[in-house]
């Protein structure tokens, strides 16, 4: 404040704006400073508006001093092409070739002598671990299903396994309301394959057992120890989504937490820019770039859930692939994995022979009932493959593979 004093030549009892003195005036700025969080958006707001005055300046003088115009256009782009140097050059994170690879030499070493851990967050499933490296910073994840497949389900019980293992998990659930998601959470903690408990019989309430009702406190008691945030605002735009996020690093840096991983169920409802209104396709390019940039920024992963057309339905293998997804943007192309959600049983319900009570078809789908595979059809950290997984989907609960939940079947 001194400083400003001394630039400014002011005494601090001297009349300022509307009635108050300079030194009221100072103090009153200082009551509306920027909080660290939003620093960062202030000055790409700074720098802007800087290049828009240049911009204009360069327009103006062009309209109004001699010469040709092509040389007065020539010389306002050169002016404005400086800008955008200008303005790319403060975005940059430039290094040499031997920088970054010593860089990386010194994170492999410290993961092999035990200093560090390896940068990604765990998904909850060793295989999918194995094949993804699990959810690491800067990328974008999408998994995609068609309804009723379980994209909810894996979303949550994935997240609240890397929320159990440390990692701190901001989850925006744009569907599902919250009494929904808080009935999935505490059948996915409570779980256990002898005795599950749905979460349709948690929400109903009456139908629940002392026992049963005991299971659900201590899922609750889990959950309160978790470095796990819900949000449940409706139709949030990439923007409203960057913002959130960058405020949950806040709380959870303030505990002594580290957000790492953000899920947001599902695309659908995120809301477009106006630049493509109307035209979906560029729609869905122009959100999942966005939530690229977000995640880079705020050194998440981020794990978008996305429906996928009816065009499956038609095929005669339901297993899907990346050319479901070719009509829906670029999210191949922004995306870092790609992974495909599959339940045969999901198929063998809606199935006439199913139905009728088909001896095959019910032997079939007992056989198959709990098995979920996941399909890695896109994945820049390794090879593209699947994993097959644990499901009760009634429970809202994936689990790694395992003999134990399978039984004897």
């Amino acid at each position: 404040m001194s400083t400003l004093k001394a630039s400014l030549n002011s005494e601090w009892s001297a009349p300022f704006l509307e009635g108050k003195t300079f030194g009221q005036y100072i103090a009153l700025l200082g009551a509306y400073a920027a909080v660290p969080m939003t620093i960062p958006g202030y000055i790409q707001d700074l720098r802007a508006l800087w290049g828009l005055r240049v911009a204009s300046g360069a327009v103006a003088r062009a309209l109004t001093d001699s010469g040709t115009p092509e040389g007065k256009l020539s010389a306002a782009l050169d002016e404005i092409d400086g800008v955008r140097a200008a303005l790319a050059e403060a975005k940059s994170l430039r290094e040499t070739a031997g920088d970054t690879a010593d860089a990386m030499l010194e994170q492999v070493n410290a993961i092999r002598i035990g200093d560090m851990k390896p940068g990604g967050a765990t998904t909850g499933y060793v295989d999918l671990d194995r094949i993804m490296l699990g959810y690491r910073p800067g990328e974008l994840v999408v998994v995609g299903a068609r309804p009723g497949i379980g994209k909810t389900t894996f979303g949550t019980s994935s997240l609240l396994m890397t929320a159990k293992a440390g990692h701190g998990v901001q989850f925006f659930s744009l569907e599902l309301p919250r009494e929904g998601i808080a009935a999935r959470i505490l059948s996915d903690i409570a779980y256990d394959w002898r005795h599950p408990l749905s979460h349709s019989q948690i929400r109903r309430g009456e139908a629940l057992s002392d026992d049963q009702y005991r299971q659900v406190q201590d899922a609750a008691r889990v959950l309160r120890d978790m470095p796990f945030e819900f949000d449940y605002a409706p139709r949030l735009s990439v923007a409203d989504v960057g913002v959130r996020v960058a405020a949950a690093r806040e709380r959870m840096a303030a505990k002594g937490r580290t957000l790492q991983v953000v899920g947001i169920d599902y695309l659908k409802f995120l809301k477009a820019t106006d630049r493509y209104r109307g035209q979906r396709t560029y729609e869905v390019g122009d959100i999942t770039a966005g939530l690229k940039e977000v995640a880079k920024d705020q050194e998440v992963c981020i794990v978008l859930l996305a429906q996928l057309n009816r065009g499956i339905e038609a095929e005669r293998d339901k297993r899907p692939d990346l050319h479901h997804l070719r009509e829906s943007g670029d999210i191949e192309a922004d995306a870092d994995v790609v992974m495909f959600l599959y339940r045969e049983a999901y198929y063998i319900e809606k199935s006439a022979e199913f139905k009728a009570g088909d001896l095959d078809s019910l032997s079939r789908h007992d056989a198959v009932r709990n098995k979920l595979e996941i399909i890695v059809a896109k994945n820049r950290n390794g090879p593209t493959t699947s994993a097959k997984l644990f499901c009760d989907i009634g429970a809202s609960a994936v689990r790694n593979a395992s003999h134990d939940y399978y039984g004897d079947r």
